[in-house]
């Protein structure tokens, strides 16, 4: 009677192609995962911005007259004023904006540049 079942050989072929589709499957993920934080922080970014382009326009009289000229906001006030939400955070690492994230509004041309500074 001949005894049916798998041999050693092709049992160690099969965790070994299922260790490479793991290994593979976790590098993509991981990089996947990365991304997404990358772009969710631009987004967050972002928002910051509108927020202090919102700012901007109610507080038109703040802004610089001159060409060259700036001004700097921080994150805590926009926050303060209700133009960024208070629980902001970095999905990078997963903790809040530093309140004292300078936001620099500089006057160029007929319009503003918005950049973050830090």
């Amino acid at each position: 009677m001949k005894n049916k079942g798998f041999t050693l050989a092709e049992l160690l072929g099969v965790i070994t192609i299922l260790a490479i589709i793991a290994l593979i499957t976790t590098v993509t993920i991981t990089n996947s995962m990365k991304n997404s934080k990358e772009k969710l922080y631009d987004i967050q970014i972002d928002n910051i911005i509108v927020g202090a382009k919102t700012w901007a326009s109610s507080n038109v009289f703040s802004l610089p007259e001159n060409e060259g000229e700036y001004i700097t906001i921080t994150l805590g006030q926009l926050k303060e004023s209700g133009f960024v939400e208070n629980d902001i955070t970095d999905p990078i690492n997963n903790e809040p904006f530093d309140n004292n994230m300078q936001i620099m509004i500089t006057k160029v041309g007929n319009t503003y540049k918005y950049e973050i500074v830090e």
